[in-house]
């Protein structure tokens, strides 16, 4: 039989032998079930168009704001809120800025904070997002990052609503490093649901605190969301009663909903698909 002691050993000597995380282990005992930043959360493709928002700024952040056709945000109807959690591209990143275009164009409110204030991990890749320069620390720029996402988050989100008011129909959707802040806001009263897809971040603690209605829009093959998080995280969301939608994409990657490579067309329906999803969700619970 193996003694404590040796098991420890080998314990330590597998952990001097894994690479390096880009996202430090959160202090919370609770297990990850989404895990870090990494270099599946940059490679993609570019999206082409013009975009149609607003750069302004709420709370000192600077956000980019996408306003819903007049015809669909009368006076007689409820506005509709989406609070928009970025990847690590940020707010003004042109994928993302179409994407919102798209929600407010279905009658909502878009906005999303710039919580990396001008400092985008694409301003540290190449123009074809796949090296790394190699002066740059992943982990420092990821460690900096939440740190300014805690600190500015919340100020903005008080901001928002008293923008719209207590009438309005709030939700969230977040994408890879934004996922966390709409799991946050789903475990309060802030929205009446949230949606997020391939997430990183996330812990069990997440999915047991959640109160209100959770999207899923998962990929088939995620290394930071893998199948088995996936099923632990549905286990969770089951056994607690929670109201939820979870979908799987095929043949898609981590990233797919937005930066999907719009020139195959499974790529193009699965990306089109899980926004079509997120305002289905949404709507549901804004009526």
């Amino acid at each position: 039989m193996v003694s404590l002691a040796m098991r420890i050993v080998q314990a330590l000597a597998l952990i001097s032998i894994l690479p390096t995380s880009v996202w430090s282990i959160p202090s919370s005992s609770s297990p990850i079930l989404a895990g870090p930043i990494g270099k599946d959360c940059t490679i993609g493709s570019i999206h082409e168009g013009t975009p149609t928002g607003k750069n302004i700024t709420i709370a000192g952040v600077p956000t980019y704001y996408s306003e819903p056709p007049h015809s669909k945000d009368g006076k007689n109807s409820t506005t509709k809120v989406i609070l928009f959690f970025s990847d690590i591209f940020g707010a003004f990143y042109i994928n993302n800025e179409l994407l919102m275009d798209y929600f407010a164009a279905q009658g909502y409110h878009v906005l999303a904070l710039d919580y990396f204030l001008g400092d985008p991990v694409g301003l540290h890749t190449n123009a074809n997002l796949e090296p790394f320069d190699p002066s740059f620390d992943l982990n420092a720029w990821v460690e900096k990052s939440r740190k300014q996402a805690e600190n500015v988050t919340q100020p903005w989100i008080d901001a928002v609503k008293e923008r719209y008011g207590a009438n309005a129909k709030y939700t969230a959707v977040g994408y890879c490093f934004g996922g966390p802040y709409v799991m946050d806001i789903a475990a309060t009263d802030g929205v009446v649901a949230g949606a997020f897809a391939h997430p990183s971040g996330l812990t069990e603690d997440h999915f047991n605190k959640l109160k209100k209605p959770l999207l899923l829009s998962c990929a088939e093959t995620d290394a930071a969301f893998p199948a088995e998080s996936r099923r632990r995280a549905e286990d969770i969301l089951a056994a607690s009663h929670a109201t939820y939608h979870s979908q799987l994409f095929s043949n898609v990657t981590h990233g797919f909903a937005t930066r999907g490579n719009l020139t195959v067309e499974n790529e193009l329906w699965a990306k089109e698909e899980s926004a079509r999803s997120v305002i289905g969700w949404f709507d549901r619970f804004t009526k």
